[in-house]
């Protein structure tokens, strides 16, 4: 498995599996994606190859040279369950070892995607990503605050959210 700076070839890709995995209110425009990697060398769009094959995508910010706050992070829907998620969380905690954070939908309201949800937190949870006991609400969500290390605090996600120009309150 290798993850590659996003390049043209490979923004349908890249794209289909966004759209697939994010529902519409948690999606930002993805010409505004580009454009703020463009706009901030913090902020990077990557691609997880498997076999030359897009896998999976990733849209973060280097928070330091040891930490980051993932925006996106997504399998391409053909291939989940395979182990290919649990591949690229292990790479990126061992790239970031100072902690990584990242938000996942509220659990335990009874959406209408509640088993899904469910399935994420515990995918989440499985592979070392733990509650922080914070909770966000931005983009039309509420969200729990995973990280990956206790270094990794909701200050770092805060400055990573002002960073991607975005706005949240915290419960």
């Amino acid at each position: 498995m290798t993850l590659t700076n996003f390049n043209i070839t490979d923004e349908t890709n890249w794209q289909n599996i966004y759209l697939n995995a994010f529902p519409a209110h948690e999606r930002l425009p993805f010409k505004s994606l580009k454009q703020k990697v463009n706009d901030n060398n913090q902020i990077e769009m990557l691609t997880f190859k498997s076999d030359d094959r897009v896998a999976g995508i990733l849209f973060l910010v280097t928070l330091a040279d040891d930490k980051a706050f993932i925006l996106y992070f997504a399998v391409d829907a053909t291939i989940r369950g395979k182990g290919i998620g649990s591949q690229m969380l292990s790479f990126l905690k061992q790239q970031y070892t100072g902690g990584i954070i990242l938000e996942s939908e509220i659990i335990g309201t009874d959406a209408d995607n509640e088993q899904q949800r469910l399935q994420r937190y515990h995918f989440y949870q499985r592979n070392g990503v733990l509650d922080s006991g914070f909770v966000a609400q931005n983009m039309g969500g509420t969200f729990h605050l995973l990280r990956t290390s206790e270094q990794i605090t909701v200050a770092d996600y805060l400055k990573a959210i002002d960073i991607l120009g975005l706005t949240t309150t915290m419960q």
